[in-house]
């Protein structure tokens, strides 16, 4: 038998033609010559805008039965891409209640955003954001708001994300008393962090002010959330959070404030 005496790191090594690694480089033994093995190969990035994504179905339901009849419902769908250069999100969002068998709450949000990084590693970006919203209980029943602007990483690492950004955009409502379409800045930040493997914490604030009425004409929304893995084994998880969305000018018998809280099943894909 042919034994190969290697000292690596004050280790020493035996090999009889397989390869041994002793607190230092992979090593094999080709014939009488040693030569570093070669490390596994990473994972290819996505080929296509259609490859690499993941995200998650939420689902929440809960209501009471007796002298009124109370049913409140949430579902949404969520999408994320992630490669070095651009992050693409997007989600769908219904919301619908009753009482006493009368509609209270009739919402669907459809939203959009892509950031697209200037440089691998760079904590500056510029994004592009679409949002689509119905609602049977504002003084509109559609809007459209479209942005873009510059955005900017504080913080990324492995356990906490903070980003803010700034631009500007236009919104039109459609069926109330404003069809026009009314420029609006954008102000905003995203935050996440991890508590544990199996906990952690979301939140985000969007600020957007009317440039024709900067101080009297704005809309503010705000989202917070806690969310924690129940089973690894199906990826089901669960999230309790709160999303208010405010208006200054709301129109004509419409409340200034929206409160949605919620407690969903999310399944991850």
């Amino acid at each position: 038998m042919k034994f190969t005496h290697l000292f690596s790191a004050g280790a020493i090594a035996l090999s009889a033609g397989i390869c041994l690694a002793a607190n230092g480089p992979i090593l094999e033994d080709l014939g009488n010559v040693l030569q570093p093995a070669e490390a596994p190969a990473a994972p290819p990035p996505p080929q296509t805008f259609l490859d690499g994504w993941t995200g998650s179905v939420e689902a929440g339901l809960n209501g009471s039965t007796g002298n009124s009849e109370v049913l409140n419902a949430r579902a949404a769908v969520t999408g994320e891409r992630k490669t070095d250069l651009m992050i693409t999100k997007a989600s769908a969002t219904y919301v619908r209640a009753q009482e006493s068998g009368v509609t209270t709450k009739n919402r669907f949000e459809l939203a959009a955003r892509n950031d697209w990084i200037f440089e691998k590693g760079s904590p500056w970006r510029y994004f592009i954001t679409g949002t689509y919203e119905y609602d049977d209980f504002q003084d509109w029943q559609h809007r459209v708001t479209l942005g873009n602007g510059i955005g900017y990483a504080f913080i990324d690492n492995d356990t906490t994300l903070l980003v803010g950004r700034a631009g500007i955009g236009v919104r039109r409502d459609f069926g109330g008393t404003n069809d026009d379409w009314t420029p609006e800045g954008i102000f905003g930040a995203d935050f996440s962090h991890k508590l544990t493997e199996r906990q952690k914490i979301t939140a985000s604030i969007d600020y957007y002010p009317s440039l024709e009425d900067f101080t009297n004409d704005y809309r503010i929304v705000t989202r917070a959330a806690w969310e924690v893995l129940v089973d690894p084994e199906i990826k089901m998880s669960l999230k309790v959070g709160a999303e208010h969305r405010y208006d200054n000018t709301p129109g004509p018998n419409t409340k200034r404030n929206d409160l949605d809280y919620f407690a969903l099943l999310v399944w991850s894909f």
